[in-house]
């Protein structure tokens, strides 16, 4: 069995719909992650440590997976690896958001370094050698990416994960881009999570 586990935080009805509707039984279980303002990574490790499957998929409410992605996961993982993650589309396909995606794409090829939106998925004995989710309120996904890494094979799938755009239409695209690297490495420079809290969120 494979457990979806989804952050929320204020996501429409429809959204929580769609996600009931993709991780249905007996293939799949959903978890909710409840994001209610404190940290998303201790909400997503007490859904993860309530889950059943053999292998957890991490998605944001606000993207959609390949068709057949379920599939897709129990191939890979059924292949030898131990972790993985889908490239990267958005729903506004102008081409500012393209050109975001490629750059983020050839991030993931060549880094091995997914972003949560990019759905993170692993083995459940995987998950536990690295540690699982650590308390943070930014970055959770980049930190847990980065052990997962070396707890074994960690594979970038070319089937895109379709996620909103709404950060970078809500901020402006280029001022989205900076807050993203400058948390990005100040989590890399060790800076406090509560310092990268307030970089991303102000």
């Amino acid at each position: 069995m494979i457990s979806v586990i989804v952050p929320v935080a204020n996501e429409p009805a429809e959204s929580i719909a769609f996600w009931e509707r993709f991780a249905a039984p007996p293939q799949a279980e959903l978890l909710i992650a409840h994001d209610d303002g404190g940290l998303r990574g201790t909400a997503l490790a007490l859904a993860a440590a309530r889950s059943r499957g053999e292998i957890l998929f991490f998605v944001h409410a606000d993207s959609r997976p390949p068709q057949n992605a379920l599939a897709i996961v129990r191939e890979v993982v059924a292949n030898g690896a131990d972790a993985g993650a889908f490239s990267l589309a958005y729903e506004n396909d102008s081409r500012r958001m393209r050109w975001i995606a490629w750059w983020a794409n050839r991030r993931s090829r060549w880094l091995r370094l997914p972003f949560g939106d990019q759905g993170i998925f692993c083995r459940r004995d995987a998950y536990e050698r690295a540690g699982g989710f650590r308390d943070l309120p930014v970055c959770d996904d980049l930190d847990l990416v980065l052990r997962l890494r070396r707890a074994g094979r960690f594979e970038i799938r070319p089937e895109v994960m379709v996620t909103s755009a709404r950060g970078y239409l809500r901020h402006g695209a280029l001022r989205q881009v900076l807050r993203v690297w400058r948390v990005a490495g100040g989590y890399f420079l060790g800076v406090s999570p509560a310092r990268l809290r307030r970089w991303y969120f102000h």
